[in-house]
């Protein structure tokens, strides 16, 4: 059984350089987070053909949405900030159904930043559009500045809550970890439990208790190796057993 390698199904970001020729890109740092682990990465392009859908999440054992920019605050009845980026409709909606139909069969499923931000919106929860606008004490600078530029070398420390299973996986209660994001979770979707802040208090990842195993971080561990990797080796042991019993 340890020699299985699950099938882990990543969503794809798009981008269109022109109108003849749009294609599908992926940070490499996911794929090689997952095969570093023992999955088997299979990249899932956007399709909103339901059957299709389905196809993709009976053959998985596990699911990973990744970065990307913004969900559309329709999604939560708010209107759009100004700074808010909107990610491409069609990826939206896939990711949205393939969370949906995760949840239905108990799939592992991870979330990464704006993966985190969805499986919340998924839930019925909201968003903080735009972070640079909220007052925060300790002054903290996440990704984002007012003129809304990323620094993608911004990091901080968050906080692990006891009893979670993130804070079983990490085997600690402090982490130092990357900031790319400009936008965060406000109010928590129905099921979730906040696993981690930020020292002002952001909430930097959510879990569900009542699932196997269903966790969205706001930081990108994929690309940072050490004791980031304990996070996708508990990603993919749950796949395999997922695999076992399916």
């Amino acid at each position: 059984m340890m020699s299985i390698r699950p099938l882990i199904g990543i969503s794809l970001a798009n981008q269109a350089p022109n109108q003849d020729r749009p294609v599908y890109e992926l940070p490499a740092a996911y794929a090689q987070a997952v095969e570093k682990a023992g999955g088997l990465p299979v990249l899932l392009p956007h399709t909103a053909d339901e059957a299709c859908q389905r196809g993709f999440i009976e053959h998985l054992a596990g699911l990973l949405i990744p970065g990307g920019e913004d969900v559309n605050p329709a999604l939560y009845r708010a209107p759009c900030h100004p700074r808010t980026v909107l990610m491409d409709s069609r990826r939206q909606g896939f990711d949205m159904a393939m969370l949906t139909l995760a949840e239905t069969r108990n799939l592992p499923t991870l979330g990464v930043c704006l993966g985190c931000q969805l499986m919340n919106v998924q839930r019925g929860g909201s968003l903080h559009q735009f972070l640079p606008d909220l007052p925060r004490t300790p002054p903290l600078r996440h990704a984002a500045d007012k003129a809304n530029t990323l620094d993608r070398n911004a990091w901080h420390e968050v906080h692990i809550h006891d009893g979670t299973r993130l804070a079983d996986i990490l085997g600690t209660r402090t982490l130092r970890v990357n900031s790319r994001h400009r936008q965060g979770i406000d109010r928590i979707g129905r099921g979730l439990v906040p696993a981690a802040f930020a020292p002002d208090g952001l909430i930097e990842a959510i879990e569900d208790p009542a699932l196997p195993w269903w966790i969205g971080v706001q930081w990108h561990g994929e690309s940072l190796g050490g004791e980031h990797d304990k996070l996708f080796t508990a990603f993919i042991a749950a796949a395999r057993a997922y695999h076992g019993n399916h």
